[in-house]
């Protein structure tokens, strides 16, 4: 069958539509699958072991869309090891050295913008 810009596609079939997917995926860039080291994805189980939360906190942040993870069609979660990590890392907090220099950082800007917004009124 020819397909051009005007055959609808109800007219199609299986092996049409195959066709046409395929020339689809041959102008695609080739890209080498992700691979994920020293990752673990698995169930409530991993969750527990990276956190150390039990396994009703877990559910509560879940349900609140603070804990990240992956919902699978099926309606299972699975939570990935590194994913959890990450998470775990992103609550840093910092010392108080780190808050000094933001400190001091912030200051700086603050003194720049009034500056600047002086000479705006002055002009």
């Amino acid at each position: 069958m020819s397909i051009n810009k005007n055959t609808r596609l109800i007219d199609l079939t299986v092996a049409d539509l195959m066709v046409v997917i395929k020339d689809c995926m041959t102008g695609f860039i080739q890209v080498d699958p992700i691979v994920i080291e020293d990752d673990e994805i698995g169930g409530y189980e991993i969750a527990e072991t990276v956190t150390g939360y039990s396994r009703q906190t877990l559910y509560q942040l879940k349900s609140a869309g603070k804990l990240p993870h992956v919902a699978l069609p099926g309606g299972g979660i699975r939570f990935s090891k590194k994913m959890l990590i990450n998470w775990l890392l992103s609550h840093q907090k910092l010392t108080n050295q780190e808050i000094q220099e933001k400190a001091e950082t912030l200051k700086l800007k603050r003194k720049l913008r009034r500056k600047y917004c002086l000479l705006r009124l002055f002009r």
